[in-house]
């Protein structure tokens, strides 16, 4: 669930490089904020309710059998059996009809320009056929922070975040968004303006209710410096937020901008209680969401336990959740084999193989906007040449080195960030094939008629250095010589990446959708902004995207980024690699989540 990438504003840690997450969310997800531009008069429709009475009461038996349970847990080289018992009991259920006559009634009309219609892709009342009960044991590689806000800096922290709290929005595995807490939304006529409703019956662990206070809280203190959100710069567009009541909020933003209920789907967004202090947020769990936090040993695991007050009436199924710590991607997908675990998020693709052919192992894959790049420096002596740029891009063998780097999995990138999947992707493009002939002469016209030298640095992270292999046999025919450091990890991410030294670089970015994933790594001086790309018609053309409410020309905006792209090359998009959860076939209902950002655990169940 972690990928190789920074989810802070601030030049992070390089060990954040690692960590997904959830992106927040799959580019085609999250834009679907979007999509409704309606600008028609809207009645507004006020129900006068009559409820006539006609019970009728059905008594029946039903009879519930409960069978002997058998859990068991592999602690280090031990394994521990508890037998539970119960016995059959006999229910007498009283059902009582009632007929309601509903009278409707039109009284005024409005004009409303919403721009984000929520699509309810997840049903919020569980389905039949699942079965209650059992344990689901994690296999993650670390644990990090207790505060939502902060969490990405590892695996174990985002899995516990999404598990014990709620996002306002999340986004479905079909791409589509998905009221959570927040339940409804609309924006005023040129989206400067957002009103949000406040879903009710939702209660903190505490059994505080959940108040439009509550969601203004979270967000001041994201924007506010002090708290070193990575969500801050996502949402800095924000100038007010006003609680109106209980159930409304209205937020105030500096210009137009259409994709702002897309952003509260990010995973540093989880809501917290009105005036929790950094001290309780850091020391404690407060949050609405399928479990509450049990035993916690950042040493060793963690365990959730199952919220019976969980405002999605009948979630979750499971009773608990453990999360045991494995560094080793190698101990994780042995643990897997033998059952120790049930599930890992991210298996290498090396693993992939054997762990098909375990009978009772079960690899879930979904495509996804994340993307394996290589970016040049082009504010820099040789990468500020465009045709060097250009040879390497037809220079290069994607199929080879995608099978290379992720052993045929996935698909081939078109040299943007933009997802195949996402609704504003370009697709009348055809990716750049090799053409050796072609390479040479951009590097004739690059003043390199007898080939170029040059160091690409990598460090071994989401399968870079074989992709950093294959990339230099790839290009060699061209008279592209290229040396592979294959630094640490310490070293590739504080002396290697985004430094002066080292102009050629590997990187990795997780899923988000185009308008997030274009600002955070080609905008002119973004922080992450890898290529130091600088280009005033791009941000031009991201602040146009931004403030358009028609969706036909939004993504004509987001087309021609596109072909600008392409066309420059600051940045090689290499490929996009699937999603993949491998679990154990005794845990159902399962799916890899096309931009990391949710897992749903609190769907899981166990047929054993």
């Amino acid at each position: 669930m972690v990928q190789n990438e920074e989810e802070i504003l601030l030049k992070p840690h390089p060990r954040v490089k690692w960590l997904l997450f959830l992106a927040v969310s799959f580019a085609a997800a999250l834009a679907v904020a979007c999509t409704s531009e309606v600008e028609v008069p809207v009645e507004v429709i006020k129900e006068v309710v009559k409820e006539v009475p006609v019970e009728t009461e059905v008594i029946k038996e039903v009879e519930v059998e409960k069978l002997v349970e058998v859990d068991k847990i592999v602690e280090v080289d031990k394994i521990v059996e508890v037998d539970k018992i119960v016995e059959v009991d006999v229910i007498k259920e009283v059902v009582k009809e009632v007929e309601v006559v509903k009278e409707v009634e039109v009284i005024k009309e409005v004009e409303v320009m919403v721009v984000a219609t929520p699509v309810v892709a997840t049903p919020l009342v569980a389905p039949s056929g699942q079965k209650y009960g059992g344990t689901a044991k994690l296999g993650v590689i670390d644990f990090g922070t207790l505060d939502p806000a902060l969490m990405g800096l590892s695996e174990g922290s985002a899995y516990y975040a999404e598990l014990t709290y709620d996002n306002a929005i999340v986004t479905g595995f079909d791409g589509t968004l998905i009221p959570w807490l927040i339940e409804s939304w609309s924006a005023n006529a040129d989206a400067s303006q957002y009103t949000f409703g406040v879903r009710e019956g939702v209660k903190f662990h505490s059994g505080k209710d959940l108040t439009a206070e509550d969601i203004k809280f979270t967000y001041d203190r994201a924007l506010d410096p002090a708290t070193a959100s990575p969500l801050q710069g996502q949402i800095d567009f924000i100038t007010n937020i006003t609680a109106v009541d209980d159930r409304t909020i209205v937020m105030d933003l500096d210009g137009p901008n259409a994709f702002l209920p897309a952003t509260f789907t990010i995973y540093h967004s989880r809501i917290l209680p009105a005036n929790l202090t950094s001290q309780e947020v850091t020391t404690g769990e407060y949050g609405t969401g399928a479990f509450t936090l049990g035993e916690h040993n950042p040493a060793e695991r963690t365990v959730l336990n199952r919220n019976p007050d969980y405002w999605r009436t009948g979630y979750p199924f499971l009773d608990e959740v453990i999360m045991f710590y494995m560094p080793e991607m190698t101990t994780r997908v042995e643990a897997i084999k033998s059952g120790a675990i049930d599930a890992v998020f991210g298996p290498s693709f090396a693993a992939l193989e054997t762990l098909a052919d375990n009978d009772n192992v079960v690899v879930k894959e979904a495509a996804s906007a994340t993307v394996r790049v290589l970016d040049f420096h082009t504010n820099t002596a040789p990468f500020d040449n465009k045709n060097l740029r250009k040879a390497f891009q037809y220079a290069v063998d994607r199929d080879f080195v995608r099978e290379a780097g992720l052993f045929g999995r996935g698909i081939n990138a078109n040299d943007h960030p933009v997802g195949i999947n996402d609704e504003y992707y370009w697709d009348e493009q055809p990716i750049i094939q090799q053409d050796i002939a072609k390479a040479k002469e951009y590097l004739t016209a690059a003043g390199y008629p007898d080939g170029f030298d040059t160091v690409l640095h990598t460090s071994d992270f989401s399968q870079m250095l074989q992709v950093a292999l294959a990339f230099k046999e790839s290009v060699a025919p061209a008279g592209i010589n290229v040396e592979v450091s294959n630094d640490d990890s310490t070293t590739y991410w504080e002396e290697s990446w985004m430094n002066p030294c080292c102009p050629f670089v590997a990187s990795s970015w997780s899923a988000r959708p185009a308008n997030q994933a274009l600002s955070v790594q080609l905008r002119s001086g973004g922080v992450w902004n890898e290529s130091y790309y600088n280009n005033p018609r791009l941000d031009e053309l991201l602040d146009l995207a931004n403030a358009e409410p028609d969706f036909a020309t939004r993504k004509e905006y987001f087309r021609e980024i596109q072909e600008m792209l392409i066309e420059d090359v600051p940045v090689l998009y290499l490929m996009h690699p699937p999603v993949i959860v491998a679990h154990r076939s005794r845990v159902q209902d399962v799916q890899a989540h096309p931009g990391l950002s949710e897992t749903f655990i609190e769907n899981w169940w166990i047929q054993d």
